[in-house]
Parts: structure tokens; C-alpha cells; sequence
């Protein structure tokens, strides 16, 4: 059987990089994936989310653009009790300030890392709060958002908001998967992933009508679940038309592997924006 290429190898789509000195193509995909690498470790443990990353080399001049999604975590009404209150553990999130710390650190292993002069930032963030959701999607999934699901609360709140970005086209393919990548791995006890995986088919559901993409699918496919023997199980979600085989249709596609306690997972997701234009330059003699 022949090897399925991968969905944005055949379309055409806005490279990641520009400028008007190239270096060879090999250590370009390096030097961008390490970047990548980098900026989404600086954004571990904080309330922002890595959307999108582009490099402009000009000279001894690197320019990277980077999109960043500010999710707001928790609510001010949440209610606590003393008994959790003093026996919580630390685990509040970072705000902007410690990521910003940690970008001027990154600024300065970049430059090390390309050996360029100078080396400038560019960001722009989007941020996103609950009340920006619609009501009759909110109260479709109120159950997960009560103050007294704590298990539930630590994603049900951002994780509405995620989706509902990318239901209006303004969140990537890899906000998405690394927010399932994240939680798939931290769902450690029995039937944990069960409640996760039934969050995400009934948060889509209800902000289908909301939706401006085309479609909209996600697999996931290992050994995620409590079953004897180690029996891997796959699990499937798709919303719309996912046209992988037409080449006008600009498709984001994300494929990502994470480890839990019952082996490994791989995790792939497809966004499919609408069709696109593609101009073709043909001489005729």
C-alpha cells in the first residue's frame, strides 16, 4: 500500500517563510522548527496559546510574527470551600507579564542559535473571555462550567473559548490540537478521557450553527482508555465537509503524538477554510 502524503504537501498555501536572503532549504525547517519549539515552551503553564508562527529574513535582520490566543481560565464567582482553599495546590496560571520574560530570554537564544545580528518580535494577541460566546451555546454546556466540577472546571471554561474560535476561523489547527494534546495526556484516571472526549462532541455541537468554516474533523487513535490488555481504540469527530482529495480547498491539517498512562496517542486534525484561488501562469506561443 502506498504512503498517503500529507494534506498541505499538494496545496498550494502561504509559506511561513519570506525574505530576500534565503538560506538552503534543510536549515530553514530546522532553524523554524526549533523556533517553534521554543516559543511553544515559553508558553507552557501560562493562559496563551501558540497560533501562529512566520519568519522574514532580511540580511542580518530576522523578523518573526507570532499570533498568540489569551484565553481568560477562571471566573471571579467560582466558590471555594476552606478545606480546598488550604489544601489547594499551586497550580494558578501565569499571565503575560511571565511569558513576556520569557520571550526576551528567547529573543536572545535566537539570535545565538541563527548567529544574526538582530533579532525582533512581532505579536499580536487575541483575547478571548466566556461572555463573548453566545448565551444559547453557553447554557448547552453549563453543565461542565459549574464552579463545583472541579475536575471538569479546569478546561471547560478555556476550552469553550478555543472552540468557539475556531469555529469562526480565527484559532489554527495547532491551538486546537496541542489544547486536546494537553488534556488527553493530564487524564490519567479511570474513565477521565470519556468525559473529556464527550465535552468536545457536545461544545462542537452547540456552536455548529456559529460556525464560518467549512469543516471541521478530529481522530485520535492509541491507547488512551482502561481497557484490558492494552487494546489501543480509535475516536472520531467531524463537523461539515472535509475534502481532503480537492486541491482548491485550503485545509489545515496538525499531527501530533503524546504519551499517557496506557501507552501512546496520536492525535490529527483537519480544518477545512473554504476553497481558494489558485493562479496559474501559463505562456502561450
Amino acid at each position: 500500500m502506498a504512503q498517503k502524503a500529507h494534506p498541505t504537501s499538494l496545496r498550494p498555501i502561504k509559506s511561513l517563510y519570506e525574505g530576500s536572503t534565503y538560506w538552503d532549504e534543510p536549515r530553514f525547517y530546522y532553524i523554524l522548527s526549533t523556533i517553534h519549539k521554543l516559543i511553544e515552551s515559553c508558553c507552557l503553564g501560562t493562559t496563551h496559546y501558540l497560533d501562529r508562527i512566520q519568519l522574514n529574513k532580511y540580511l542580518g535582520l530576522i523578523i518573526i510574527d507570532i499570533d498568540l490566543v489569551h484565553l481568560h481560565f477562571q471566573s471571579k464567582k467560582r466558590l471555594k470551600s476552606r478545606r480546598h482553599k488550604e489544601n489547594k495546590i499551586k497550580t494558578k496560571k501565569q499571565s503575560w507579564s511571565v511569558l513576556s520574560c520569557r520571550l526576551q530570554e528567547a529573543i536572545k537564544l535566537t539570535q545565538h542559535f541563527t548567529g544574526t545580528k538582530r533579532v525582533v518580535f512581532k505579536i499580536n494577541r487575541l483575547k478571548v473571555y466566556t461572555r463573548s460566546i453566545p448565551k444559547p451555546a453557553r447554557r448547552q454546556i453549563a453543565y461542565y462550567a459549574k464552579s463545583f466540577h472541579n475536575i471538569k472546571y479546569d478546561y471547560a471554561r478555556y476550552g469553550m473559548q478555543l472552540m468557539f474560535l475556531v469555529m469562526q476561523n480565527k484559532a489554527s489547527a495547532i491551538t486546537l490540537s496541542r489544547f486536546i494534546e494537553q488534556h488527553i495526556c493530564s487524564r490519567q484516571r479511570r474513565k477521565r478521557h470519556y468525559e473529556f472526549l464527550s465535552y468536545l462532541k457536545q461544545g462542537f455541537q452547540a456552536l455548529q450553527k456559529y460556525k464560518k468554516i467549512q469543516g471541521l474533523k478530529i481522530q485520535i487513535k492509541g491507547r488512551f482508555t482502561h481497557k484490558a490488555k492494552g487494546r489501543s481504540r480509535v475516536w472520531k469527530y467531524q463537523i461539515g465537509q472535509m475534502p481532503l482529495s480537492q486541491l482548491n480547498k485550503n485545509i489545515q491539517a496538525e499531527y501530533t503524538q503524546t504519551q499517557t498512562g496506557y501507552g501512546s496517542v496520536g492525535l490529527k486534525v483537519w480544518i477545512c477554510n473554504g476553497s481558494q484561488k489558485i493562479n496559474l501562469n501559463v505562456n502561450t506561443t
